[in-house]
């Protein structure tokens, strides 16, 4: 029997990490996920109007066809487009997070691709890049479906992110947990891998 579990609960804690830990900003960023047929996705406004206390109230619900459950669909977050896309072509994507984080910020403005650096970050590969295409665009969601079709088989173990040149980044997970600890292990590898550019070459024998 199916047991549902309601994810707000979980959207609630994983936005006040996302802006505690400097994983997005007031400037923007969106999450959702997918249980059951069901989609759940932040409002609009969520970074700029409420520094990203979210409550569970404020979460927007769909069906599977992109019907309003609850909610007014007027105030869905603006790169709703995305997340739909992701859902619709992808389904082992029950969970997708698109933020400003701090230190993967340098790889956004530079429209760089991002290695792995920890063992624990080798299973993402290196992250690509989205090239710039205007925010909020049917354009943007289409390259980012683009570009997760030859990655797909990952989706079976672990997470995926990408990297969207000069706008931030998006990463998706088999739930929304999933993500969580996707984007948190690519911002720790983009900090240590611009943090260890400073330190001295080692000295020889």
């Amino acid at each position: 029997m199916f047991s549902f579990t309601d994810p707000r609960p979980l959207m609630v804690e994983i936005a006040h990490l996302l802006y505690s830990r400097n994983l997005t900003n007031s400037g923007g960023g969106n999450m959702s996920c997918r249980v059951g047929d069901r989609i759940y996705i932040t409002p609009r406004g969520l970074g700029s109007k409420h520094r990203w206390q979210l409550r569970e109230e404020m979460v927007l619900v769909f069906d599977n066809n992109l019907n309003p459950l609850l909610g007014d669909r007027r105030l869905v977050s603006r790169e709703s487009q995305m997340h739909f896309a992701c859902y619709r072509h992808f389904p082992e994507v029950n969970g997708v997070i698109h933020a400003h984080p701090r230190y993967l910020g340098a790889f956004i403005v530079a429209g760089r691709p991002l290695p792995p650096t920890y063992e624990y970050t080798d299973k993402f590969g290196t992250v690509p890049v989205v090239p710039p295409l205007p925010g909020h665009s049917k354009a943007l969601a289409d390259a980012v479906v683009e570009k997760i079709y030859p990655l797909q088989k990952r989706l079976k173990t672990n997470g995926l992110g990408l990297i969207l040149a000069r706008h931030g980044v998006v990463v998706v997970g088999r739930d929304l947990a999933d993500a969580y600890d996707t984007l948190e292990r690519l911002e720790w590898s983009a900090h240590v891998l611009l943090m260890g550019r400073h330190l001295p070459e080692p000295s020889s024998p």
